[in-house]
């Protein structure tokens, strides 16, 4: 079983220009992790250096004098233990002075984390507490530093006392900032300047002290004690499952078993005993035999034969009623949870129908389950569905049956179904359908700061949507006057206008909510789609690599007037959809239907790029007119998520000629304005792309 402990290096600020807030609440918060460690983490190693001390001591000052200054490191990474909590209370008492650099503490947190490579933790973190104030920093090593916790893997944690939370505009995600201070010198601003764009350098996570505690114990790509397991049934459904230790019976007695005594003797038989009178026998009569207690058992060749192995996993047997089953047959020293596999959407869904079914019926699942291929004893046990919450999906809880004899097993025949999976495209198409139909999310101010990283939905302050408002008001109102007569609500209520003002739907979000309809009833469709059938037809003729007519295919279909965009001619048909787009005058109506030409023009462009044979040319003609095309229509966001979405699938299937395209036509992101010197280096680092097999030729030479 893989461990999953951690090495975390904690860096603290015991400068004396901190504040004295910080410090009480960076070592209250260091103290807390510490004991939640020593209660849940018994395997993770921690370590501690100081930045802003009176004397220097770390590995990197002895072999240079003068290197790190006011830096102190702890003499040794060691599991958490209460005695290392009441070593920490005394570390952090140094004489402390006003010198100090947070950069020289990452740097002596790096070189412990490089001599803890022979713990094999897991992971390796840094978690640093800093007070950014007024007192100068030297900015020389920012680079190189960050570039090194770049390419180490090292996870940093940045945490200080004047972070706030604001929603992202381009992805709508929480984003830290500093709390906006008028007596903010230019030193400090400089100083929350380099902070935050270790974000940028080094993927660092910038929080205050409450979201560094989540942060530390938040683990979201691992789930503990996970096996994969595979629920068949019948012949042609699986389902992909993982199987979670969810209680576990733990004894330290082990026990040990003896068939013999080590000096006894084992000898064979030539004559036995019958009512007293001993018999011989001869040789050719003796056969091969051993002894059970006080029974001989003859010898057979075929006991011996191992048994053709059953196949490892979760296999089906059939549904029966709960009520069938007494409580008494469940056995085992372990309960495990059967949950979907990770990533898996599609056994996410089908389990989640399979539980829904099981609990309407209240009945279960009976299977045999063989553990692995060594230990290839099956055994009987039951699935009990388990109901899904808002913090937990769908399960099965796993128990084993007790019987004496497992070895009646039966394959039941392919169950008969019809393939109703939707695929991406749909599920994406209902749910922009619903997005565009919440008002909430649409109408909220996002841009005020907050102490937490994750908005409130509802505020006791304030309703999300001032529809929702108006509705609030009207209703107070009504209740309020209930006995008595409210000639001018009673007007108002007369009035046919009344709807339209307290109930009409804003026309952007009209205009989107008709669009994603659209898309829906698409890809939904009740009558043959001739849309679908036109790109299912080129992609044939692609896969059987006929030579494509364009000219024929411009003659033919000069006078007809086209709502999608195919895989024979995209460029034209992208052209020609750009006319009918600006030919709107509605600036709403404009927008959402470039967004709906521009997401046809992504689609085709990623299908052309997951071919065998690649059409570079093709290629970066279409590109080159989508981005000219978001440039025009202010579609930064978009194309640059999708210059990114490009750059992972050109790195995932090592697509070097095809980048080669990208960077010679320079068809990365895009910029708004005279580009910055950030944005230079933003844009060197999206076109310097180093794709595997060109390491390996690397190695090699």
């Amino acid at each position: 079983m893989a461990s999953n402990k951690e090495c975390l290096i904690i860096v603290l600020d015991v400068r004396q220009c901190a504040s004295e807030e910080f410090k009480l609440k960076s070592v209250k918060c260091i103290a807390e992790i510490i004991k939640d460690k020593i209660v849940g983490s018994r395997k993770d190693y921690v370590s501690f250096v100081l930045v802003g001390a009176e004397r220097t001591m770390n590995d990197l000052n002895e072999k240079d004098e003068n290197a790190c200054l006011n830096v102190v490191q702890y003499p040794c990474t060691q599991l958490c233990t209460w005695q290392l909590l009441l070593s920490f209370y005394k570390f952090i008492n140094e004489t402390s002075s006003d010198e100090g650099q947070w950069l020289d503490g990452l740097a002596v947190a790096m070189s412990l984390q490089e001599q803890a490579v022979v713990l094999k933790c897991q992971r390796q973190r840094i978690l640093l507490f800093f007070d950014f104030n007024h007192m100068p920093q030297q900015y020389e090593d920012y680079t190189n530093i960050t570039n090194n916790l770049l390419m180490s893997g090292i996870e940093l944690i940045v945490s200080t006392h004047n972070i706030v939370y604001i929603d992202n505009a381009e992805n709508n995600e929480p984003q830290a900032i500093f709390q906006a201070s008028p007596k903010a010198s230019s030193l400090e601003l400089d100083n929350q300047k380099h902070a935050l764009q270790l974000v940028s350098h080094c993927n660092a996570s910038l929080c205050n002290f409450k979201e560094a505690l989540g942060s530390i114990f938040k683990i979201t790509n691992r789930r503990p004690w996970v096996w994969n397991a595979k629920l068949h049934i019948g012949n042609t459904i699986s389902l992909s499952l993982q199987g979670i230790i969810a209680m576990k019976n733990e004894r330290f007695l082990k026990l040990e078993k003896k068939w013999a005594e080590d000096n006894e003797q084992v000898s064979r038989e030539e004559h036995y005993s019958v009512k007293g009178k001993e018999i011989s026998v001869l040789p050719e009569e003796l056969i091969d035999g051993y002894m059970l207690g006080g029974t001989a058992v003859p010898y057979d060749d075929t006991l011996v034969e191992p048994e053709p192995a059953h196949p490892p996993g979760l296999h089906f047997v059939g549904f029966a009623k709960r009520s069938s089953i007494p409580d008494a047959y469940f056995c085992g020293d372990s309960l495990y949870m059967l949950v979907h596999q990770k990533g898996n959407t599609t056994s996410a869904r089908k389990l989640d129908a399979l539980v829904k079914a099981m609990l309407l019926q209240k009945s279960v699942i009976v299977g045999w389950k063989i553990y692995s291929a060594k230990l290839n004893k099956p055994r009987i046990v039951v699935l009990l569905p388990q109901e899904p919450t808002e913090t937990r999906p769908a399960a099965l809880y796993m128990l084993e049956m007790s019987y004496q004899h497992q070895l009646q097993f039966w394959d039941f025949p392919a169950l008969r179904t019809d393939k109703t999976e939707c695929s991406t495209e749909q599920l994406d198409a209902v749910d922009k359908l619903i997005d565009s139909m919440d008002l909430e999310c649409t109408l909220k101010n996002s841009q005020q700061p907050r102490k937490q990283r994750q908005n409130d939905l509802l505020p006791f302050d304030q309703l999300p949507s001032i529809h929702e408002q108006n509705v609030m008001d009207v209703l107070e109102r009504k209740v309020l006057d209930q006995n008595r007569s409210d000639k001018q609500f009673e007007l108002m209520l007369r009035d046919k206008n009344f709807v339209d003002k307290f109930w009409r739907v804003p026309e952007a979000i009209e205009q989107t909510s008709k669009h994603a309809a659209k898309v829906v009833k698409a890809l939904f469709p009740l009558e043959q789609s001739h849309a679908w059938l036109e790109k299912l037809k080129a992609r044939e003729r692609e896969e059987n690599e006929l030579p494509p007519v364009k000219q024929e295919q411009e003659e033919s279909n000069s006078d007809i007037a086209i709502d999608c965009i195919g895989l024979v001619t995209p460029a034209q048909d992208y052209k020609q959809l750009l006319q009918k787009v600006r030919s709107i005058t509605n600036t709403t109506q404009k927008d959402a239907q470039f967004q709906s030409t521009a997401a046809q023009m992504r689609l085709v462009i990623l299908t052309l790029l997951d071919r065998k044979k690649l059409n570079l040319v093709e290629l970066g003609e279409l590109l080159d007119i989508y981005r000219k095309s978001c440039l025009e229509f202010n579609s930064f966001a978009e194309y640059n998520n999708f210059a990114a979405e490009l750059k992972q699938r050109a790195t995932e299937r090592d697509l070097q000629e095809f980048w080669r395209i990208m960077v010679d036509q320079q068809l990365g992101p895009l910029v708004l304005g005279e580009p910055t010197l950030d944005d230079e280096i933003r844009l060197q680092a999206y076109y310097e792309l180093v794709f595997p097999k060109m390491e390996e030729d690397d190695d090699v030479l």
